[in-house]
C-alpha cells in the first residue's frame, strides 16, 4: 500500500490503531452532518468505526487502492481521511474525503483530493474518477471544483440524492499540484 506526500498531509493506509482518533472524528455530527449514515448513536462510535476501518483495510486488499488516514505533518496528528473508493452499484471510482471540523477551511481537503487525483490517474492507471456529495454540502462541491472535477447530473447513490461530479484523465491537470 502506497504512502502519498503533499505539502501539509501525509497519506498513509489506516490500521486498527486509529481506531480511537478516527472515533472521535466521526462521532462529531458536524462532521457526519451530509453522511450517509449520519451522525453515530452515542455508544456506537467504536463499533461503527471499527467497521468502517475494517472497510478501508479489506477495500486496499481487494482493489489494490482505497482511502488513506491523513496525518498532518506538523503534529503527527491523524486529522481525517481521503481516497479512492469503488463507488456502490456502479463501475466508477470515487474520490472522497473528511476532515476533523478543526481542519476545515484550510486547503487540505483540496489538497488531499488533487493527491488521489494524481495517485488515481498515474498509479492506479484510472480514465475517469467521480466524486459525489449532498447538493446542500457546499463545502465539499468547492473541494471537486477546486480539484479540476466538473458537475456532470444529479443522481441517486447510497440511498440519498446527491450531485455527481466528474473529472478525466485527459481533463486532469497534473501541474496543478
Amino acid at each position: 500500500m502506497a504512502e502519498i506526500e503533499t505539502a501539509r498531509l501525509r497519506l498513509r493506509p489506516y490500521t486498527l490503531d486509529d481506531l480511537d482518533r478516527l472515533a472521535v472524528i466521526l462521532s462529531n455530527p458536524e462532521v457526519m452532518k451530509y453522511s450517509l449514515r449520519g451522525p453515530i448513536a452515542k455508544g456506537q462510535e467504536k463499533q461503527v468505526t471499527r467497521e468502517i476501518l475494517a472497510y478501508f483495510i479489506k477495500h486496499w486488499d481487494k482493489y489494490g487502492f482505497g482511502v488513506w488516514a491523513a496525518i498532518e505533518k506538523a503534529s503527527g496528528k491523524l486529522i481525517g481521511h481521503c481516497g479512492l473508493n469503488c463507488l456502490s452499484n456502479s463501475p466508477e471510482i470515487e474520490v472522497l474525503y473528511r476532515l476533523d471540523q478543526h481542519y476545515w477551511n484550510q486547503g487540505l481537503a483540496t489538497e488531499a483530493t488533487l493527491a488521489c487525483l494524481r495517485y488515481g490517474f498515474e498509479s492506479v492507471k484510472l480514465y475517469k474518477i467521480v466524486a459525489i456529495a449532498s447538493p446542500k454540502h457546499i463545502a465539499s462541491r468547492r473541494v471537486m471544483e477546486k480539484a479540476g472535477l466538473k458537475y456532470e447530473k444529479d443522481a441517486h447513490f447510497y440511498k440519498i440524492n446527491v450531485v455527481y461530479y466528474t473529472i478525466t484523465k485527459d481533463e486532469w491537470q497534473p501541474d496543478y499540484f
